[in-house]
């Protein structure tokens, strides 16, 4: 196990003009399973890298254990990594791939053979070790990742999309095969994913980077329940955050005819007069009473066990798009004009200007 700390971490390659990663600041807990989440391009594939050697850093520092990595070579830092779409070598059996590390350190023979055997006892694969990855079941190819990444008993383990490719998502958070492997066997984890439904899966704590900058480090339910920045209200849930522009005058900020107090602490954090109103589609209602939002409905998709009502609506400057999920009730017509009402305690307000939560 080990403890990880990234202090102003940054990377910027040759010939970019922006940096891969700047001044990361982020601590990962001994034994916890961090999920880097983010965008595609958003610097956790190179945050990764970093931490395991493979890409320099420009400025800042990286500690396991209190070590300054600086003047560490990659194969002497104990960091195991599994690189995207490497994490199982197709044309390799599943003995093979566990033992692949071991061969490439000149293990001897026994030691290998010794050491699968025991990963595959730990990780259930007993009977599929002369399988290849593709014949096994998405539970059973997770279980191979692990064992693949824990053979050379590494510190820490860092898994880049290792499900990439496979089209299946990840089991709930109690039967995840990486997720209960890795606390199992009480081993630090780094897992990088675009997929904010695998985030929330399997982490004890998500880390969502957007464009190389760290924006909220948090539990899954602080994360989804907060979100401290407009990128991370853009990423997290399915279908995100809906984020409408208004305008802040006396104290109140208005949507169509929906009203929404604006405290003093809030104004005060204000930059300008405006704002970005979050609701999200759960906490959204549909109505044809007053008070509301008149909107339009421009698209219904239909999942068997809900709607999504894609709506549009007129806002100061132009428009703005709506997603409503409705698991009961009538749903509007394409085409039909109706009212959206909305939970006002779970109404997420932010500064236009800066793209920051509101206190």
């Amino acid at each position: 196990m080990a403890e990880i700390r990234f202090i102003d971490a940054t990377r910027v390659f040759r010939g970019s003009w922006r940096p891969a990663v700047t001044d990361v600041r982020l601590d990962v807990r001994d034994g916890e399973l961090m999920v880097l989440s983010g965008p595609s391009g958003s610097g956790k594939s190179t945050l990764l890298r970093m931490l395991a050697g493979l890409e320099p850093l420009n400025r800042g520092r990286i500690l396991i254990d209190g070590q300054d990595l600086a003047r560490v070579a990659p194969d002497k830092r104990g960091v195991s990594l599994l690189a995207q779409g490497f994490s199982l070598i197709p044309h390799l059996t599943v003995a093979e791939n566990i033992a692949f590390p071991l061969t490439m350190r000149r293990a001897s023979a026994r030691a290998v053979s010794s050491r699968v055997a025991q990963l595959a006892e730990l990780c259930g694969l007993d009977q599929h070790l002369g399988a290849r990855p593709e014949a096994l079941p998405v539970g059973l190819r997770q279980r191979a990742i692990m064992a693949r990444a824990m053979a050379p008993r590494p510190r820490v383990i860092c898994l880049d999309e290792p499900m990439a490719g496979t089209s299946v998502p990840l089991l709930p958070r109690d039967r995840a095969p990486i997720a209960s492997l890795q606390r199992e066997a009480g081993i630090t984890l780094l897992y990088a994913t675009c997929s904010s439904t695998d985030a929330w899966a399997i982490a004890d704590r998500i880390a969502v980077l957007d464009r190389g900058v760290l924006h909220q480090v948090g539990t899954p339910h602080q994360v989804f329940e907060e979100p401290g920045t407009v990128a991370v209200a853009e990423f997290v849930g399915s279908p995100p955050m809906n984020l409408v522009p208004a305008v802040v005058s006396d104290g109140r900020a208005r949507i169509g005819d929906l009203l929404l107090p604006v405290g003093p602490d809030r104004l005060a954090a204000l930059s300008s007069d405006r704002i970005l109103v979050g609701l999200r589609p759960d906490d959204l209602l549909i109505g044809h009473g007053a008070g509301g939002i008149r909107a339009t409905a421009v698209l219904v998709k239909d999942s068997g066990r809900e709607y999504l009502v894609h709506a549009r609506t007129e806002v100061p400057g132009g428009t703005a798009d709506l997603v409503i999920r409705r698991t009961s009730g009538p749903v509007p017509l394409l085409g039909e004009s109706f009212v959206v009402g909305a939970d006002l305690d779970r109404v997420h307000l932010f500064d236009a200007a800066t793209g920051r939560r509101l206190p």
